[in-house]
């Protein structure tokens, strides 16, 4: 008797699935999905992420370096003959609001030295990021050998052919220099 039902199994044809019918289906229900993330990404990015950084661009009391960002190692070897590089250390949660002050005024007093028509070109070193965390020692040692350079504070640089022309140490004396840049 199990002989007669395998065999009526096996006479039993279950009817063939249209493989290509099938494939297509689901490549366009793939296709779709896809492009269901994809416009969702893209409207919770457009929607979300950028007013808030527009907002954050907006602040008054932010700061921002809007121009060229090198680091410290490149201190002497822009392609300029004469340039300023400003080198600012993020502060310790003590000195945050007289720090970001300062970085207020001396993001102002460059926007302002940048759009007299003489103008040499500005360059930013951020000194807390991690290439630059070498020359952040307790004490300051301006030199144009830069395997001796230490920073202790902010600093803006002349630098005329290669060499280290002025430097300023610490926030008054940066506005100061600045401040008479814009005169």
């Amino acid at each position: 008797m199990k002989k007669a039902k395998i065999t009526k199994q096996l006479k039993k044809k279950e009817k063939p699935i249209e493989t290509s019918e099938y494939s297509l289906k689901n490549l366009v229900i793939i296709i779709v999905s896809l492009l269901v993330i994809f416009a969702l990404f893209y409207l919770i990015t457009t929607l979300i992420v950028k007013p808030a950084s527009k907002d954050y661009l907006d602040n008054s009391n932010e700061y921002q370096f809007n121009f060229t960002k090198i680091i410290l190692n490149h201190l002497l070897d822009r392609p300029e003959d004469e340039y300023y590089v400003i080198a600012v250390k993020k502060s310790d949660s003590s000195e945050v609001n007289q720090n970001a002050n300062y970085k207020v005024i001396y993001s102002k007093y460059i926007q302002d030295y940048r759009s007299k028509e003489d103008a040499l070109t500005f360059y930013n070193v951020d000194l807390s990021e991690l290439i630059n965390k070498s020359y952040v020692k307790d004490e300051t040692n301006i030199t144009d050998n830069l395997n001796e350079l230490t920073l202790s504070d902010d600093v803006l640089f002349k630098i005329k052919k290669g060499k280290i022309d002025k430097y300023y140490v610490g926030s008054e004396n940066i506005i100061k220099a600045l401040s008479d840049l814009t005169k």
